[in-house]
């Protein structure tokens, strides 16, 4: 179990009041805030809503510390919960009759939640590029993001009777959104499960499989998403829809920034909501008010740090994907200059091709200790280790002669 600190901001920047609910999911612990909130509401599954009314140009800051854990028993109310019907998790005759095509002939739970995870990564597409939102739309298109496919998955375990949910959360970093899943299975509990990562194969998506796995430490074996997360990551919130204290009356936005299809109405983000109920929150949903010329992203869903509570693991981890960003620079300027003819004095590109080999060095002198690497980068890793070596074993010899 890993424990991260989340520090998450949101900030009106309208000339009148906002209305902010704020999830915490179980397991968070150490919570502040900088405004006390009007209205606090606790549930022993779902974790506590607060509901603030943030003055104009005011700023809310909310820290906690999360520890990642399973839960290994629910109760019947729990369970019913997590198998029931809704508009952005539907369970009928055909989810029921497509989950039972794809499980066909499996008779244990865990092999029918096997299946129905292979048979969306492999017949599924990842976007985070989605014009129309809701379950229809992702199976009709067999494309969606990280919502939209873990609440397919969802459907389909639930119309077996499986219990199953939707953790929205993040990844570690700055404001790295994502939402996966959990299975619940007699006499082992909740499982994480991770259909969007999963399709993040190296010859299928190598951009998106090289980037999570420097950023955040992505399992080398994507079929170990079933059953298993990386290190780093938090909860804001367990389940689209949740209901909301105070009742969230809608209102018309002033424009359609933020206005998806969701389902089978056009939804605008910040203003309306599921019949009361947040889509999603990550960990907000706010009401913004009418004086809003422009809406952008920070304004319906804030900023956030999400770091390793652990200092040594933290500041490796920043050493590590720091060392890499400027190394990666430097590459550029020097095949820039090349490419370009640019004439560049002898001592500055040699300063420039040692200081990118020390970060590479570096880079993969981490990766190998964090154990955060796939074929390529180990491959990768070692060439750099042994670069950074043989860099300093120079510099000894030089320093003795």
């Amino acid at each position: 179990m890993s424990t991260n600190k989340i520090k998450f901001e949101y900030k009106n920047k309208s000339n009148d009041l906002v209305k902010v609910w704020l999830s915490t999911a179980p397991n968070t612990s150490q919570i502040q805030f900088n405004l006390s909130p009007v209205i606090e509401k606790d549930d022993s599954y779902l974790g506590k809503i607060y509901y603030f009314e943030i003055p104009k140009k005011k700023k809310l800051i909310y820290k906690a510390k999360y520890t990642y854990s399973c839960m290994d028993k629910i109760t019947e109310r729990e369970k019913e919960y997590f198998l029931r019907d809704c508009k952005l998790i539907p369970v009928n005759e055909s989810t029921i009759k497509k989950a039972k095509d794809i499980t066909t002939g499996i008779q244990d739970e865990i092999e029918k939640a096997k299946a129905i995870f292979l048979y969306i990564v492999k017949n599924y597409k990842y976007t985070s590029r989605i014009k129309e939102r809701g379950f229809n739309a992702c199976t009709t298109n067999k494309k969606g993001d990280c919502g939209e496919l873990s609440a397919v998955f969802a459907s389909y375990c639930r119309s077996l009777g499986i219990p199953c949910r939707v953790m929205v959360g993040a990844f570690r970093g700055r404001s790295k959104h994502h939402a996966w899943n959990e299975a619940y299975f007699e006499g082992i509990g909740w499982i994480p499960i991770d259909v969007s990562i999963a399709m993040f194969k190296f010859f299928r998506m190598p951009l998106a499989n090289i980037g999570t796995t420097i950023n955040v430490g992505a399992l080398r074996n994507k079929e170990r998403y079933f059953g298993e997360v990386e290190s780093g990551r938090v909860v804001f919130s367990i389940d689209p829809e949740r209901e909301l204290t105070p009742f969230y009356d809608d209102i018309k936005s002033p424009v359609d920034d933020m206005t998806f299809s969701v389902g089978d109405k056009n939804l605008s983000w910040g203003y309306q909501s599921l019949d009361g109920k947040a889509p999603y929150m990550q960990p907000i949903y706010p009401q913004l008010n009418q004086t809003y010329k422009k809406i952008k992203i920070q304004d319906v869903v804030g900023s956030f740090n999400n770091n390793p509570n652990n200092i040594v693991d933290h500041y490796s981890l920043r050493m590590k994907i720091n060392s890499f960003l400027i190394a990666a620079v430097l590459v550029y300027f020097s095949i820039i200059t090349s490419l370009f003819n640019v004439e560049v004095h002898h001592v500055v590109e040699m300063l420039v091709q040692g200081a990118y080999s020390v970060l590479l060095g570096i880079f993969g002198v981490l990766s190998l200790i964090r154990r955060e690497y796939n074929a390529p980068i180990l491959i990768l890793s070692l060439l750099f280790s042994l670069s950074l070596f043989g860099f300093v074993y120079q510099l000894i010899k030089i320093a003795i002669a």
